[in-house]
């Protein structure tokens, strides 16, 4: 099996395990369960070399959404940190204009996708394992914690309006998509600021144009994600930084 493979695996047996060990209801241990036997079912019954390199997509939301059946009472004290970490450290306003921001941000839904796309449409379909081995550790580290320490996004719990951002039709959009496909907890660090930056720094070893273009989009996604309140910033420095860290260690590996 490739690395991805075996770590995915390795994942979704934990963390089924897990629910099974926590006094979870039943309806959330099942579905733990069911997930990992998807997941797991899918990497060791698809041989096919094309379905490999593109089944991962499902990793990702799969991975997310068996994370994101645990519950725990809030941690106070933790989110308290990371309040005060924004509040002394990174200023008290919104941009101007926010606009852009909320775009790219929506844009961290099909930026895995498109990362992979890009990697095929310039003839390196063949990195698409070493893709998958830089992408999917540090989205799957940010879930991992979810189970251990839930806070809530500061966009639930902020009154403060130098923090609001203006009410546009893409901020709608945006909070439309998180009630409808998010878990409705924060996720530290955050999972699409270090699956978008990790896409770009692979694409960049391999694609340079493609990659640059989709740093960018990472850079405006994690600015959308701090000043959009969707993420505390050191959910963004720290997913960020997992990035880095897997692209440097999968570099080691190659």
């Amino acid at each position: 099996m490739r690395l991805y493979e075996w770590i995915s695996l390795v994942f979704y047996a934990a963390f089924a395990a897990l629910a099974w060990r926590r006094p979870l209801p039943l309806r959330r241990r099942s579905l733990v369960t069911a997930i990992a036997f998807v997941g797991i079912a899918g990497i060791l019954r698809l041989r096919s070399t094309a379905v490999r390199d593109w089944l991962p997509l499902a990793f990702i939301p799969l991975a997310y959404w068996q994370t994101g059946q645990f519950l725990l009472p809030l941690n106070n004290w933790f989110q308290s940190k990371l309040e005060s970490f924004d509040r002394k450290h990174l200023g008290r306003r919104s941009p101007p204009f926010m606009w852009p921001l909320e775009l790219c941000y929506l844009f961290c839904y099909p930026s895995v996708p498109l990362g992979l796309v890009a990697l095929y449409l310039s003839g390196m379909g063949r990195f698409a394992e070493e893709f998958w081995n830089v992408v999917l550790p540090p989205a799957y580290a940010c879930y991992a914690t979810f189970p251990f320490v839930q806070t809530l996004p500061p966009r639930a719990i902020e009154r403060d309006t130098s923090w609001q951002p203006q009410q546009t039709s893409l901020r709608n959009l945006n909070l439309f998509v998180l009630r409808h496909v998010s878990i409705q907890a924060n996720t530290f660090p955050s999972g699409h600021v270090a699956a978008s930056l990790a896409v770009a720094l692979e694409l960049l070893s391999h694609v340079p144009p493609a990659g640059f273009l989709f740093l960018l989009l990472s850079i405006a996604i994690a600015a959308g994600a701090f000043w959009g309140r969707y993420h505390y910033g050191l959910d963004v420095l720290l997913g960020a930084l997992l990035a880095v860290a897997s692209f440097l260690t999968a570099g080691n590996l190659r």
